[in-house]
């Protein structure tokens, strides 16, 4: 029965206007939490990949310096990929425990460097191939993969809910017959682990085929109400990665081709775009032909973009690109920058947050200045390491919407 007092407010309400009011009390009750739970996410809108600071060779080392040029440029978050076996994981060991790390107290210092800057922080579990296989199809490696994050949740769980996030592995494969229903259940376990360490943190969850649209469309998503769902963009990749000077592309149709354009119509591509000298002349002129049948512009982004954000539509989750970028020697300077604005605007426009691939390295938006040495694969990297000085891509920053 109505109080009394509820009674004299309903009677001095228009019929329509009560009812509305009714409505939208039924919406806060019903979507409240997750309203709370929102204000409390990190903003994840806008940020820069971190890579080759804390995997790889560790090439890119990033001070305080840095991160604050970042947020001046108007990032509001860093992805800070870790190779966890550079950091002194040895899944093999008893237990596998996290606090046995060597490397964590390097990784604690990045997280708080960033954090101190007035970033976010996605705390990307970042493995190189051969490890990630394992945790993927070894059981014995799976379970610690799991202690791992049972630790590495419990490590951080105190630092702010709305600044840190948790990305348990980067590009899973799982490309068998059953691979997402195995990766579901091993995502299950994941978040279980984390969870009874951090029951408050967002963690950010990826599809299988190496993080691909495709991949994501073949997710269930899970029920935690606190989980985002992550994408890796690099469409096409004949583009994106040409030249590039690992495997598979070294020897691929992108170490074969040169002179592509990106956003022009398919006679202007055909007539930009040859094969390399001493290159197969068949696979690359295959490779070319295809590339501009396809027709790459805005629009074809957008196409693509818009299959990531129907699945989230679908399933009422909220989607955030963790990666997308360009090799920078490859392509002129006009076509790079003009696929970053047209990735950027199909993300924004469909309400997916973003972090490009990377910060300093080949795909930079920055590069070292000053003192500049090179790898032998060619990425230019500070002269001195302890001291690096680096300057932002302006054209890029403005292609991404930002400014230096």
């Amino acid at each position: 029965m109505e109080s009394m007092n509820a009674l004299v407010a309903r009677k001095s309400l228009p019929g329509a206007r009560y009812w509305r009011a009714f409505a939208i009390g039924l919406l806060l009750a019903a979507f409240g939490p997750l309203a709370r739970a929102e204000e409390l996410a990190p903003p994840l809108r806008r940020g820069v990949n971190l890579s080759h600071w804390l995997q790889y060779e560790g090439r890119q080392p990033v001070t305080a310096a840095d991160l604050a040029a970042i947020y001046r440029a108007g990032f509001d978050h860093v992805r800070l990929p870790f190779d966890p076996e550079r950091l002194g994981w040895n899944p093999d060991a008893q237990g596998g425990v996290a606090d046995s790390w060597p490397g964590l107290v390097e990784l604690d210092q990045a997280i708080d460097l960033a954090l101190a800057a007035k970033l976010a922080v996605i705390l990307d579990f970042h493995p190189e191939s051969a490890l990630r296989d394992r945790i993927e199809t070894d059981p014995r490696t799976g379970k610690a993969f799991l202690q791992a994050w049972r630790a590495l949740a419990a490590r951080y769980a105190k630092r702010p809910v709305e600044q840190l996030a948790f990305a348990p592995l980067n590009e899973p494969q799982f490309y068998s017959f059953d691979g997402a229903r195995r990766w579901r259940r091993l995502q299950a376990a994941v978040v279980g682990a984390i969870r009874q360490q951090a029951p408050s943190h967002w963690i950010l969850l990826s599809g299988t085929r190496g993080s691909s649209i495709a991949g994501l469309r073949l997710m269930a998503p899970l029920t935690d109400p606190k989980v985002r769902y992550v994408f890796h963009f690099y469409e096409p990749m004949l583009f994106t990665h040409l030249n590039a000077p690992w495997e598979p592309f070294k020897s691929g149709p992108q170490g074969m081709v040169a002179g592509l354009k990106y956003g022009v119509d398919r006679p202007q591509a055909l007539a930009a775009a040859r094969p390399l000298p001493g290159a197969d002349a068949k696979t690359a002129n295959a490779a070319i032909q295809e590339y501009a049948a396809e027709e790459w512009n805005a629009r074809r982004i957008a196409a693509e973009i818009d299959k990531a954000s129907a699945w989230a539509k679908e399933h009422n989750v909220k989607l955030v690109c963790t990666e997308f970028g360009i090799f920078r020697d490859a392509t002129d300077a006009a076509s790079r920058n003009l696929w970053l604005r047209d990735v950027r605007v199909a993300l924004e426009n469909a309400g997916i947050g973003w972090s490009v691939w990377d910060y300093a390295d080949f795909f930079g938006i920055a590069t070292a200045t000053g003192q500049v040495a090179k790898t032998a694969d060619g990425a230019p990297i500070p002269g001195d390491p302890k001291n690096p000085t680096r300057q932002f891509d302006a054209d890029a920053l403005a292609a991404l919407g930002l400014k230096p």
